[in-house]
């Protein structure tokens, strides 16, 4: 007999599978293209918003700029991104693709939203809507941090749970 979940805990448990078999999939695309995940973002914000700083990127992609800076440095050494200094503020760093760089996100793009769109097919319009709709919601419940955390209270020693 199936274990009886809480429903938040069910859908939670649902997504978590979703995500990860559709990771999978989008990974091979990546890897056919020989990107990584946060690398494809990054082509595909820069090709479709334009140039802009590490900060707005970051920002657009939910990370720390800290952490695209790796990110940044790999697509730089493979000549894909351009950095450039501010003159009236060196501080400022602003990210433009290069030719090669707008080239592979032309290629890339394509495809992988090719892949994305299989991976939706089993769900009609209407469906991949109403689900759009309830991520969009939460993502922006969670991103306003309105979500409140229960308090867990620790263990007591000695005490079986």
């Amino acid at each position: 007999m199936p274990k009886q979940r809480p429903p938040q805990t069910a859908a939670w448990i649902a997504l978590d599978r979703v995500h990860s078999l559709m990771s999978r999939q989008i990974q091979a695309t990546m890897t056919e293209h020989d990107v990584t995940r946060p690398q494809y973002s990054v082509l595909r914000l820069l090709l479709e918003e334009g140039q802009q700083t590490a900060n707005a990127l970051s920002s657009h992609m939910g990370v720390t700029p800290g952490n695209l800076t790796g990110v940044i440095d790999r697509l730089e050494a493979a000549g894909l991104v351009q950095r450039e200094r501010d003159a009236a503020d060196r501080r400022c760093v602003t990210l433009r693709l290069t030719g090669a760089g707008t080239d592979k996100a032309r290629s890339i793009i394509p495809s992988t939203r090719g892949r994305v769109e299989r991976l939706f097919a089993a769900l009609n319009p209407e469906e991949l809507e109403a689900f759009r709709s309830s991520l969009k919601k939460l993502e922006a419940a969670l991103d306003t941090e309105e979500v409140s955390t229960p308090e867990v209270q620790a263990p007591v020693a000695g005490v079986a749970s």
